[in-house]
């Protein structure tokens, strides 16, 4: 009897736990567009309650996730060069921030077990934009003459690159579901209603990396989905200029100004990057700021840069050229990680629509990241990682239901 009573409590704590966790998660993902402080306490609670749940247990066990190998190479190479950087404390520091994101994936594939959970965490992520972007038009309409006129740009909580490159995400996360031929027409009417705010703030962010990183992923929706969608797009962006203010149409044509101030000081810093590579080409400088070394490689009259708006320059600055291989590998085998999945599930309204969006996202963080540092921007790295995970999830959930069926 003392034994049955033990198990029954056993059951309940893991129960209760199991709630704690979801509803952790959902705080992150529902904070995920306006507080990375909110979002990241949800992660860690329920990364935190996860491991005590497993210890309980007496049994630690990670799902087998496609990407496990090239994620670890990455760990080593964190450490290696952490261990060998100019400024060991502060390698330290930014490889354990990186780190510490990675178990997101696992956590997500782990505790997504159903349909309907897949589909709550889908919607909190989509809300969670929504959200932001409609309150962000009490700013925009406040200001719509600055806006206008490219004097002020949308910030609302963060800063407008990241932003931009969050907006950008979520676009492209919910873009598929518009054009998918099975979505319901609720959901197909919910979608566009949240498209109209979503685009706005984008735009109004005057993020050109984000914009890029939008076309470059809506393009890929496209071209897998519907081709309507280029046809769309290209008429759109006829009317933007055609109609807009001269500051913005400047803005717009700066994107292929090689001349651009902005265009400009971006080369700058990529041969600042080049030319400490040279001196540090095997493992890097670390996972550091740029600015240290800064003076040392570049021009005097340019002032220091903590980061080099690259994604690429800076893991060959920090990571070496060992680590940029690495890097593009890791890459390189979720893109077809997710495109199996999406060509797999294609047909599946959700499941597909997710996986489709999920790869846009790479698309549009890889152009977004060939102008920025958005791996090293923490909200934006984390809803890649997230978006990931729930693309895995996706997969494990469909694969249970057709050997249930």
């Amino acid at each position: 009897m003392n034994s049955t009573a033990t198990l029954r409590g056993s059951a309940e704590d893991n129960s209760i736990i199991e709630k704690l966790i979801w509803l952790f998660l959902m705080m992150f993902f529902l904070a995920s567009s306006f507080s990375i402080a909110i979002s990241e306490i949800g992660y860690y609670s329920a990364l935190g309650l996860w491991m005590i749940q497993m210890a309980m247990r007496k049994k630690f066990a990670f799902p087998g996730l496609p990407i496990t190998g090239v994620l670890l190479a990455y760990v080593c190479i964190e450490i290696v060069t952490t261990i060998f950087s100019t400024n060991i404390m502060q390698s330290l520091l930014y490889m354990e921030r990186r780190l510490l994101l990675l178990p997101l994936m696992y956590l997500l594939v782990q505790k997504t077990p159903t349909r309907k959970t897949f589909g709550i965490f889908y919607a909190a992520l989509i809300i969670s934009s929504v959200g932001v972007s409609l309150w962000s038009m009490k700013d925009i309409i406040i200001n719509l003459s600055e806006y206008l006129h490219f004097q002020r740009r949308l910030a609302e909580f963060q800063m407008y690159m990241t932003t931009g490159g969050l907006l950008m995400i979520i676009i492209l996360m919910l873009l598929p579901v518009l054009v998918h031929q099975r979505t319901p027409k609720k959901y197909r009417l919910w979608a566009v209603t949240a498209l109209i705010p979503l685009f706005i703030s984008l735009f109004f962010t005057f993020t050109r990396s984000s914009w890029l990183g939008f076309i470059g992923g809506a393009i890929l929706i496209g071209v897998i989905r519907s081709k309507k969608i280029v046809v769309i797009l290209s008429g759109v962006l006829v009317i933007i200029v055609m109609i807009a203010s001269p500051q913005i149409r400047d803005r717009i044509f700066s994107i292929v100004d090689p001349y651009h101030p902005n265009n400009i000081s971006r080369v700058h810093m990529w041969e600042t990057g080049v030319r400490m590579a040279r001196d540090y080409p095997v493992l890097g400088i670390g996972d550091v700021g740029t600015e240290v070394l800064w003076p040392k490689y570049a021009e005097p009259d340019w002032p220091p840069e903590g980061h080099l708006h690259n994604n690429e320059v800076m893991w060959l600055v920090t990571l070496g050229g060992v680590g940029l291989i690495i890097m593009i590998t890791l890459f390189a085998r979720i893109w077809i990680v997710i495109q199996r999945i999406a060509r797999r599930l294609s047909d599946d309204w959700l499941f597909g629509s997710f996986a489709l969006g999920a790869l846009a996202v790479q698309v549009g963080f890889h152009i977004n990241g060939l102008f920025e540092w958005n791996f090293g921007d923490a909200e934006v790295i984390t809803l890649v990682w997230a978006i990931t995970g729930l693309a895995m999830a996706a997969s494990r959930i469909a694969e249970q239901e057709h050997l249930t069926v």
